[in-house]
């Protein structure tokens, strides 16, 4: 499984792939899609419970897990 920063995943995808996620994790947590896209880009920081379930749904439809920048998790 690779491990990249939130942000590097999130440069790393296609468009259809990034409206996916914005999609489902607004359903998920009940933010808005703009505060999903802050969380990816690092404008944001996700709650606690937040980044567990964005960490999570990462680790299982694309196999790679979210490191913190400049280092491990």
């Amino acid at each position: 499984m690779e491990k990249m920063t939130l942000r590097q995943f999130w440069k790393s995808i296609g468009t259809s792939q990034k409206d996916k996620i914005r999609i489902s994790m607004a359903e998920k947590t009940g933010k808005s899609i703009d505060t999903v896209q802050a969380w990816m880009l690092d404008y944001r920081k996700p709650s606690r419970l937040e980044a567990e379930a964005l960490y999570a749904y990462l680790k299982d439809n694309f196999q790679v897990e979210i490191i913190e920048e400049g280092g491990g998790q």
